[in-house]
């Protein structure tokens, strides 16, 4: 199992996702912890190396890819569907009562365009629209499923939701670029392969300005 997680971890590490979530219950076995979450509405069960939690607590973790039906040979049990996570943080006392308030609106957005913050908060309502997004290039990532992959943020978030994948089969901005991505918004998005996504934009055209 340690060789499939690496090789899990190192093919989507461009296409991390970070989530903030409460922990249900855990299991630990061969060297890995098994971790079932709540985010929000939604509750699910998380892999990754051994680590220290405890019922209850807040965790953040980056997620790396989702598996379909994925058994565990230590634990005799097989996991319907299960994300594969990392880098926990644990929260101290004082980040606990620290809230992180969504922030809705974005200081690159124009008329013309809709917040990352927005779009989570509704991305049902804007599923299957085009939708054009100003905001600042995170990461790139070249031809991955015959897709380029780029990381958008704008400085708004909801729910912890502050970054947002767009894929394109034309030419990518560079990290660093503000620029104003178009492109269909698509939902509950699953590749196979433990890519999947909540949101995405995808068949996305980019104007630097």
């Amino acid at each position: 199992m340690r060789h499939f997680l690496l090789t899990l971890l190192l093919s989507t590490l461009l296409m991390a996702t970070t989530h903030r979530a409460q922990v249900v219950e855990h299991l630990q076995s061969g060297g890995y912890s098994y971790i079932k979450v709540q985010e929000a509405k939604e509750t699910y069960w998380i892999a990754m190396t051994q680590r220290q939690v405890k019922n209850g607590e807040m965790i953040a973790f980056n997620e790396q890819g989702w598996m379909q039906d994925f058994h565990s040979k230590t634990l005799n049990r097989t996991f319907k569907k299960i994300l594969f996570a990392s880098d926990v943080v644990m929260p101290s006392a004082t980040q606990e009562h620290v809230v992180t308030k969504d922030v809705m609106q974005s200081p690159y957005q124009q008329r013309s365009t809709i917040s990352i913050a927005q779009l989570f908060k509704e991305r049902q309502k804007y599923a299957g629209q085009r939708v054009s997004v100003r905001a600042k290039v995170t990461k790139t990532s070249a031809q991955i499923m015959k897709r380029n992959w780029v990381h958008l943020q704008d400085g708004s978030q909801f729910q912890g939701f502050d970054d947002l994948v767009f894929t394109t089969s034309g030419d990518m901005p560079e990290v660093g670029d503000v620029v104003t991505a178009t492109g269909i918004v698509v939902i509950d998005k699953d590749f196979g392969y433990g890519y999947f996504y909540k949101l995405l934009v995808e068949e996305t055209s980019f104007t630097k300005k």
